[in-house]
């Protein structure tokens, strides 16, 4: 299970590519963060709130980084390519167990979700223990 148990990490296959995303400024984010799209054209951190999820962050932000203060900057995101596409997660919240499978949740924050919150943001697709699984985002693919 390759990186099973560092947050968000797409699952082995062709369903996954690695794109090059214009970052918003001044953020910083770990690797393997869910990145949606903000209104201005930048990417940034996925909230419980927010939609637009977009891919999975390959690399960190930090604000030791050369470019920390630059908008737009370019990092690469694992973006999912069809529904088919599936990651793992971690639990961020809630009591996780198999029968949470097919359920529809929000994220916790951009490093995990709550598996508790009834939402549209993700679906859970599979119970691997009480702290990951692996889900479905909900997509804006046309």
């Amino acid at each position: 299970m390759p990186d099973s148990n560092l947050y968000f990490s797409p699952t082995v296959g062709a369903h996954w590519k690695l794109v090059d995303f214009p970052m918003i400024d001044s953020v910083a984010m770990e690797a393997n963060s869910a990145i949606y799209a903000v209104g201005d054209g930048t990417h940034s951190k996925c909230t419980s709130s927010t939609g637009n999820f977009v891919g999975i962050l390959q690399e960190p932000i930090t604000a030791a980084d050369d470019d920390f203060a630059t908008s737009r900057k370019m990092k690469k995101l694992a973006v999912p390519l069809n529904y088919a596409a599936e990651a793992y997660f971690t639990v961020g919240s809630g009591t996780f167990s198999p029968a949470d499978e097919g359920k529809s949740v929000k994220f916790n924050d951009e490093l995990s979700l709550a598996v508790d919150t009834a939402g549209t943001q993700a679906r859970i697709t599979k119970y691997i223990d009480a702290t990951k699984g692996v889900c479905k985002f909900n997509l804006a693919i046309s």
